[in-house]
Order: structure tokens, then sequence, then C-alpha cells
């Protein structure tokens, strides 16, 4: 019998790759054109993608409560994977910088988990960046032993002090449309992955999550 997470993870996968398609054809729409109307619905349907996301968070937290799936993890091919599927998320003023190590990184995990810290965290930086404005986002990985460090860091407005403290509790949101499940979702699944998670801003400085998930030393001498 064919279990929950599995069954889940294939309907999610198709339908993130439909999502792929209508993103990545709404985006090239928008960058060919400058009719403010056509900007417009492009970006009704960059909102659409975004919950629709959202609602495929939620049904994967479901079923990842359920089980896991361990098996090990290239993680540097991980964040790739994550990468171009979040690809049509970009609005055209909004760069990626992903800085890929050369060397490979192993760690024992959930890789449809990993992918959904990923494509959370880069959702998180477009959206404090503001989908109309111009800025960049970089993303790290490095070893620093025992862990493989992962780094993600916006040019936003940087958070609040008095609300940093919060950011990662279930609920909370800053965001008029938010939901508040996504940061916490990164931050239950960094801690099934025995990880850490710190967030690091100052208003007007944009901000940086920092990530630290154990290598399986095996692999990673």
């Amino acid at each position: 019998m064919v279990s929950l997470g599995h069954f889940t993870q294939a309907i999610v996968h198709d339908i993130r790759n439909a999502l792929h398609v209508v993103g990545s054809a709404s985006t090239l729409i928008e960058r060919r054109t400058d009719d403010a109307a056509i900007h417009h619905h492009v970006n009704t349907i960059h909102k659409t993608i975004g919950r629709t996301n959202d609602l495929i968070e939620r049904i994967l937290s479901f079923a990842n409560n359920s089980e896991e799936h361990l098996g090990i993890i290239d993680l540097p091919h991980s964040i790739d994977e994550s990468i171009q599927h979040a690809r049509p998320m970009f609005p055209a003023g909004i760069s990626m910088e992903w800085q890929r190590p050369l060397q490979e990184m192993h760690i024992l995990g959930d890789d449809g988990q990993i992918y959904q810290v990923i494509l959370n965290l880069l959702k998180n930086a477009i959206e404090a960046i503001g989908r109309d404005n111009e800025g960049s986002i970089t993303m790290n990985l490095r070893k620093v032993y025992p862990w493989a460090e992962i780094r993600v860091k916006d040019s936003g407005p940087g958070i609040d002090v008095a609300v940093i403290g919060r950011l990662l509790d279930s609920g909370f949101t800053t965001k008029p449309d938010g939901n508040g499940f996504g940061l916490a979702n990164v931050a239950a699944i960094v801690k099934k992955h025995s990880g850490t998670i710190q967030i690091v801003s100052n208003p007007g400085e944009g901000a940086e999550f920092i990530l630290l998930l154990p290598l399986l030393p095996e692999l990673n001498e």
C-alpha cells in the first residue's frame, strides 16, 4: 500500500511542476512588456501561486507530521533543485546569487522537507523585499565541520528587534496577507533534522537566516 507521505509528495510534485510552468510563462510576459495592466494581472498570478504554495506547505506539513523519509541528501544538489523551482517566484527587479560550494556535502534527512525549507526561505526573502521593489537575495552554503551552514540574506528593510524573536512562532506574521506558517514550518523541520536556525537583522540592513544542519561524518571527512 502506498503511504500517505509518498502519495502526498507525488501529487505535490505534479502540482508544483504545473505552477512552475505558469510562473515561468507569466514572468516572461512581465519582462517583455511595460503595459501596467498586464503587470497588474501578472502580479495577481504570482500572488495566487504564492497562496497555492502556502496551501501545499500545509498539506505537506500534515503528511510529514505522520511520517518521515530519511535518506542521504546531497545538499548542494538538493538546493540546486529548490532554487530551480523557486525561480518563477522572482520578480524582474529581484536578483538571486547562489554561492554554490565546489565540494560535496551530505546530510541525513528528508529531501522533501529540506526542499520546503529552501523554498520557504526564498519566498520569505522575496516578500521582505517586496515584489514591486528592486533588491537582491544571496544564498551561501559552506562546510563548518561538523555542520553544513546555509545562509539566506535579503536586501529588504530588515526586521524590528521587537518581533525578531517571534518570527519562528506558529501563527505569527508581520505581513498583511501572511499566515505565520512558512517560517514556523522551517523551524520545525530544522529541529527535526537536529539543526539550528538563527535570524540576524538590523532595521534598514536586510535580514539573514543562518541554518546549521549536521553533516554525515563518514561522507564529509
